[in-house]
């Protein structure tokens, strides 16, 4: 059983149908479309390569999509390519006795037809064409200069000048092909351009594999360890209310809704708790370089007016201890801000204000052990709540 896809013809009610298989390791003959077959001849599957063929005295049908590829053991693309279609085609075949109706895949043949006359007119013309070298395209030239309208023979001369001279071609693709060696010699290697990647990117890199949260993304690749253990944070230690630890972090920018409460919390929990100090510690230290970050957002767009003098400028508003702010500060503008070439002047574009911006987002997420609840850090950010989860 099968189905036949036709375009834009119907076949003659006369054609006799066959149906031919062939495995796909070998070539074989198979049954007919009527389903007689031998003994020693299998029935065709979906895993053979099909060809239905019919015919009458002057037409010839001749299905063109079930050869190689088309078997359902290929791969999907090459099957789907090859049948020009995907999925399979049901029949429904309904059992009078039963009173039931049983859906069976069945291969759909795309069919195109041919005049045999024709067929065997080209053939001819083609082998006593090439027996005699003759040239077909050079004799409708010279007839259409002979015979022709102006429009035509213009149309040949026209073709003529947009003939391509292919004698030295070999010579000219010799000279691309070095060229393009040439070039790709100087290519970045794949390791040069993921680095490129990565620091031009605005966000920053996910580590998918990791097996834990604080390995997506480790805070070694969001601070470098020399300017987080330049914060000193001792003195934090010192408070005993949340307001003095607010004075204390000179830095910060009040008021704090976020920052400063979880701070506190992780400050008395160094206060009360010897045991875990070394943790908390880092935590605290943690905290203050949020704030530094919070800071520098508030100020950074200032970096542009104030010329040669910016970071300077900057720093002193930011109110940076004289012991951390050259460390700090080269490290802020170098990350976060750009540099206008040929002069010392720096800028806060769009990208670094969103490196920043995510900066602070991924490593508070390391202050608050990966579970955070956006209201409080959106509104530390001045932003809404929506473009904090979406970021």
């Amino acid at each position: 059983m099968h189905e036949v896809s036709l375009s834009d013809f119907m076949p003659d009610k006369h054609a006799n149908f066959q149906l031919y298989r062939a495995p796909s390791d070998a070539i074989e003959p198979s049954e007919s479309a009527s389903g007689s077959t031998s003994t020693s001849v299998p029935l065709a599957t979906l895993d053979d390569r099909l060809l239905l063929a019919g015919d009458t005295n002057a037409i010839q049908y001749t299905s063109t999509n079930w050869g190689w590829g088309a078997s359902a053991r290929a791969a999907p693309e090459l099957r789907r390519e090859t049948r020009g279609y995907s999925g399979d085609y049901l029949m429904g075949i309904y059992d009078k006795t039963k009173k039931q109706v049983t859906l069976r895949a069945v291969p759909l043949f795309t069919l195109n037809r041919s005049i045999k006359a024709l067929a065997n007119l080209s053939s001819a013309a083609t082998e006593r064409g090439m027996h005699n070298d003759f040239d077909y395209t050079r004799a409708r030239r010279d007839l259409g200069e002979a015979f022709g309208n102006k429009k035509q023979k213009q149309a040949a001369r026209n073709m003529d000048r947009m003939k391509v001279n292919t004698e030295n071609m070999d010579n000219i693709l010799e000279h691309v092909a070095s060229g393009i060696g040439e070039s790709a010699s100087t290519l970045p290697t794949e390791k040069e351009l993921t680095a490129s990647l990565n620091t031009s990117r605005a966000l920053p890199q996910a580590h998918l594999d990791a097996t834990e949260p604080a390995g997506v993304y480790p805070l070694e690749s969001l601070v470098p360890m020399t300017v987080l253990n330049a914060l000193h944070t001792r003195h934090l230690l010192k408070c005993t209310t949340q307001a003095e630890l607010g004075k204390a972090l000179r830095v910060l920018p009040q008021p704090s809704p976020w920052l400063l409460p979880r701070l506190w919390q992780i400050v008395q929990t160094a206060q009360n708790d010897a045991g875990n100090t070394s943790r908390a510690m880092e935590l605290i230290r943690i905290g203050y370089y949020v704030a530094i970050l919070l800071a520098f957002r508030k100020y950074a767009r200032g970096l542009s007016r104030h010329g040669e003098d910016g970071v300077s400028s900057i720093s002193q508003k930011m109110r940076l201890p004289d012991h951390e702010r050259d460390i700090v500060m080269e490290h802020l503008v170098s990350h976060f801000a750009e540099q206008s070439r040929g002069s010392q002047r720096y800028a806060m574009t769009a990208t670094g204000d969103t490196r920043l911006f995510a900066s602070i987002l991924v490593v508070g997420l390391h202050l608050e052990d990966f579970s955070i609840a956006p209201e409080a850090p959106a509104q530390e950010l001045s932003v809404t709540t929506q473009r904090f989860v979406d970021t």
